[in-house]
């Protein structure tokens, strides 16, 4: 009994770990974490069960219909934990629906064989021998571990061959634990420990595959904007505008050049990022923008910077879209007038806040994003602050002009 209660008290903690992990990882939602909770709750308490059963087996002191209840509860506890093992691998499940379907009828077997015996029985000593259908259980029980062992074989071939050994390394650490166990008897109590790890490693492979995924999304959204910013008509303009000045003052034609040619690097390097940076090179990025916009428009657009003596870093190229927009489709359609822009950043008690404001027509905020504003790169710019804890806010009615805040949370 000693050397159970340890193997048990391993497999608890195994599922407390696990649980631990699931709860800090941010990048599943609270739905990816629900079969996690779910099947370390099931898997706790089927242990539990199996382990009150060996303790309440020919003790006297207990009533025989406690012994029994506790069986009739691992009986359905136990083919339940391994079935739920699929709901951890993502993606659809081809055998979800048979396995519900034998696992149900698994629970309504179990109530009635208790009041019959059929199942388990118990004898006057208060201990515990199989019934008559105990084969009929058996055979129910190892339905599922087949489907489970087929749903692993099917969740594996969607994976390149070199990234399936470790799917069926784990299933094959959670078979060898329920089958030494039921092959060699009482004496071997390795199903609940082995499923435990299992369920652990295939949450450590999920949660790598999840940052894989994300990785990939980060670059197709870099990628995105990138192709955003990089438009023939803004280059041209630039260019044209270059070469005018050129003709008047080749000093300051070189200096546009720099600038450009900078401002073309940073955002070809941008693509290869994959970390935040400083806010102050995207700041020096987004001047050096500015000062291309102004190059064409002169002195029909005016820009005031207001920014605190701010530290902390945000994803490349998520201000410039912003200020892009509010040179594009704010300052520059205002009529007889300057267009004024201004970015602002601050440092409050809990977050750095980064505005961008411009004068222009304004728009209906609340208004579908489609309908409302042309955003240029604005909906790559909203999912790639959601991947790192930071929001974007649109405050804006026509007439009013339209101010951009991004709010970075601090220790995000």
């Amino acid at each position: 009994m000693v050397y159970y209660s340890c193997i048990m008290a391993m497999t608890f903690l195994t599922l407390g770990v696990l649980c631990i992990l699931v709860r800090e990882n941010d990048r599943f939602t609270r739905d990816e974490r629900k079969p996690y909770y779910l099947a370390c709750d099931i898997v706790a308490l089927s242990a539990l069960c199996e382990w009150l059963g060996i303790a309440l087996n020919g003790n006297t002191d207990f009533p025989a219909w406690m012994l029994q209840s506790v069986k009739c509860a691992d009986y359905i506890l136990t083919p339940l934990a391994g079935g739920l093992l699929m709901l951890q691998l993502r993606g659809p499940h081809t055998l979800l629906k048979p396995t519900v379907g034998i696992l149900a009828f698994n629970v309504l077997f179990q109530i009635v064989s208790a009041f019959f015996g059929w199942t388990v029985a118990v004898d006057s000593q208060n201990t515990y021998f199989h019934g008559p259908l105990y084969p009929l259980y058996m055979a129910m029980y190892i339905a599922v571990i087949a489907m489970v062992v087929v749903e692993f074989i099917v969740y594996g071939q969607r994976f390149r061959r070199q990234n399936r050994a470790s799917v069926y390394a784990t299933l094959a650490l959670v078979v060898a634990g329920i089958a030494l166990q039921e092959l060699l008897g009482d004496e071997v109590r390795t199903a609940y420990l082995g499923l435990a790890i299992g369920m652990a490693l295939l949450y450590i492979r999920n949660a790598e595959y999840a940052q894989v995924e994300k990785d990939d999304e980060v670059r197709e959204l870099d990628y995105r904007l990138l192709m955003s910013q990089i438009t023939p008509h803004f280059l041209f303009n630039c260019l044209s505008a270059i070469r005018e000045i050129y003709r008047e003052d080749p000093d300051a034609g070189d200096r546009s050049i720099t600038s450009f040619s900078r401002y073309l690097r940073y955002n070809l390097d941008s693509i290869s990022r994959d970390r935040p940076i400083a806010f102050a090179d995207e700041l020096g990025h987004v001047r050096r923008y500015l000062e291309l916009q102004q190059l064409r428009f002169g002195d029909a657009l005016v820009v005031t910077y207001d920014v605190g003596n701010v530290d902390f870093s945000l994803p490349a190229l998520t201000l410039q879209p912003i200020v892009e927009n509010a040179v594009t489709h704010g300052s520059r359609k205002v009529a007889g007038r300057p267009g004024h822009v201004t970015v602002r950043a601050e440092e409050r008690d809990d977050s750095y806040v980064v505005s961008v404001i411009d004068d222009g027509p304004g728009f209906d905020a609340d208004a579908e994003p489609a309908d409302a504003r042309s955003h240029v790169g604005l909906r790559s710019v909203r999912e790639r602050l959601e991947l790192v804890g930071a929001e974007l806010a649109i405050d804006s009615e026509p007439g009013s002009g339209t101010t951009v805040t991004m709010t970075f949370p601090k220790g995000a």
